[in-house]
């Protein structure tokens, strides 16, 4: 999933950790952090480790089994709560003199309850071999007993996120590299300009969609929900392999009977072929470990004329053709635009539309990150890259999105 920048929780934990990270400072966080703050570790670098082998590290207090015991336990006495809201609570292992310590704060002891209640850790509990199925609310043919609507597999009963069952390939493959791969080594996006750069993603999709709707929509990866919120009208079915994500996604569209989200592998889609109208794969494509496969699946669940809409980091984009050029390390993964037309049209897809997304010429080249980083929230700045990004088109750009049919 992609960060919530809509979310003020999650929005005001990261502006706080961005005020405050400086130099090789080491911080371990949820996952959407990385989008926000690319040093940003993930809890399994945590294993074995101190706690204060980390300078900063970020709790969410509903996902504390997702965390080492041992490296969770040994928090309170290493580190001191420095921050803290209703769902997040930041540790610091060396806190600078202008923070106080908010360990009888609300928040705090609401996790030291949290803490207090995890149950011990148990073996992993196999999968079993059957799943039971939901019928979509609003989907096309529910009613009648025997109607053809589409069925999202769920969790057997009993099994939660305590155990730890064998998953199927997992949707987002952990990435070392930033989750904007344009950004060099150890930059950081502003809060503004990653803003803008969903907007961006959002006028795309409404662009692509305007002429005919969208119909029956597949949102793969669909984190909290984000793009759903778009198609308030149509029947959604957002699929991911975070709980936390896809429980925020329900409480967030729980008013709309049309939107309905299962946990599934994108490479082992769980609906019949010709399902939907519309399929979305937007900023998830570099996370995946198969990208022919979950093209391909993608391709199958498709009806005929229908829509696959995704984006991807651009590969060639300038900014990285200059590092090459001045035989520099490129951060980060990506695609060629060639690249992905070929993945398509494997898949049996073809390309109607690309579009460039946003273009900053000199963001990646030596020592201009620390030199630009103010403009990153400066709104002429960044709506001066979104123009760009658009008239350079998707060989130039940072990023590309691309419309396919399926004829």
């Amino acid at each position: 999933m992609s960060f919530p920048h809509d979310d003020k929780i999650w929005a005001d934990t990261a502006e706080f950790l961005r005020g405050r990270l400086s130099g090789a400072e080491r911080l371990v966080a949820p996952d959407p952090f990385r989008w926000v703050i690319p040093r940003a570790q993930r809890f399994d670098r945590a294993r074995g480790a101190e706690p204060r082998a980390f300078d900063w590290v970020v709790v969410h207090k509903g996902e504390l089994d997702r965390i080492p015991r041992p490296f969770l336990l040994g928090l309170p006495a290493a580190t001191v709560p420095v921050f803290a809201n209703e769902v997040f609570v930041v540790f610091a292992a060396h806190p600078p003199a202008d923070l106080i310590d908010l360990t009888e704060s609300d928040h705090v002891r609401a996790f030291q309850v949290a803490l207090g209640q995890l149950p011990p850790e148990v073996a992993a509990a196999p999968v079993p071999g059957a799943v039971t199925s939901v019928r979509l609310p609003g989907a096309a043919g529910a009613g009648p007993p025997g109607g053809q609507g589409v069925r999202l597999p769920v969790a057997t009963p009993g099994i939660g996120l305590r155990a730890a069952p064998a998953l199927p390939q997992p949707l987002r493959e952990a990435a070392e590299a930033p989750a904007r791969p344009w950004l060099a080594p150890g930059g950081l996006p502003g809060a503004a300009r990653e803003r803008a750069f969903q907007e961006e993603l959002d006028r795309l999709i409404l662009d692509c969609l305007a002429s005919t709707g969208a119909g029956s929509v597949l949102d793969i990866g669909c984190g909290a929900g984000r793009l759903g919120a778009l198609l308030p009208e149509a029947e959604v079915t957002g699929i991911d392999l975070d709980p936390a994500a896809l429980a925020r996604a329900r409480a967030r569209h729980a008013s709309l009977p049309g939107h309905a989200f299962a946990r599934m592998d994108a490479l082992r889609l769980g609906f019949a072929d010709a399902t939907f109208d519309t399929v979305l794969l937007v900023d998830l494509l570099q996370d995946l470990a198969d990208v022919p496969a979950a093209l391909a699946e993608a391709a199958r669940v498709l009806a005929r004329g229908g829509r696959l809409l995704l984006t991807a980091p651009n590969r060639e984009s300038l900014p990285l053709r200059a590092l090459r050029r001045l035989a520099l390390p490129v951060p980060g993964r990506g695609f060629s635009v060639q690249e992905v037309t070929g993945m398509l049209r494997a898949a049996g897809l073809t390309v109607a539309r690309m579009d460039g997304i946003f273009l900053s010429p000199g963001w990646a080249l030596p020592g201009a990150g620390g030199a630009m980083g103010p403009l990153e929230e400066d709104p002429e700045f960044i709506e001066a890259m979104r123009v760009l990004g658009r008239r350079c088109g998707p060989d130039h750009a940072l990023a590309f999105g691309m419309v396919a049919r399926k004829a």
